[in-house]
């Protein structure tokens, strides 16, 4: 269910990023298998590595197809490129679609995605292919910090993007990281 905050913004996915070895976890197989239930939904925001398949067990409800989507797993098994530059060619089509018909798909924008397409293609495009890294909000498992924007502005939406990828730049190959749909 998502999470409407005072500030205007919905919270729909959620990023949990797990050191490896946090709580003494060190199968994550197992984990990740049991992870999800009725109350946390998987989001398969991320594509898998190539390589992945020998790897599958390793990866957060992974889906059937080429490439694999998934909701996570160890960073190194993930294709972090590939996801974003997905994610930019999907926000690049949503917003042709808007700027020819005011509409993305069969629905008006919301006020918070107006004010992004408002801001041009390429805040748009660079806003979503960040989010589909980090979710709405970025968990950081080892600190307990909660990264989400503090504001619904563009600039204020990308800045928050921005300072999550940071945060995940100095993730280790074996930290693992979990997609959730709010």
């Amino acid at each position: 269910m998502p999470i409407n905050l005072p500030t205007g913004l919905t919270i729909r996915t959620v990023t949990f990023w797990y050191p490896a070895t946090i709580l003494g976890i060190t199968d994550w197989r197992t984990t990740l298998a049991c992870l999800f239930d009725e109350d946390l939904r998987p989001a398969r925001r991320l594509l898998a590595e190539p390589h992945s398949r020998a790897n599958r067990g390793l990866l957060a409800a992974p889906g059937d197809g080429d490439p694999i989507r998934c909701a996570g797993g160890p960073l190194r098994l993930l294709d972090l490129a590939a996801t974003g530059a997905l994610a930019a060619s999907e926000a690049r089509a949503r917003y042709d679609t808007w700027s020819a018909t005011g509409r993305i798909g069969a629905r008006r924008p919301n006020p918070v995605e107006s004010a992004l397409l408002a801001a041009g293609p390429a805040a748009y495009v660079t806003y979503h292919s960040l989010r589909r890294l980090t979710g709405d909000a970025l968990i950081i498992m080892a600190t307990g910090a909660c990264l989400y924007p503090q504001e619904t502005s563009p600039q204020a939406l990308i800045d928050h993007m921005q300072q999550a990828i940071l945060q995940l730049a100095d993730a280790a190959p074996d930290d693992v990281l979990v997609t959730v749909a709010a």
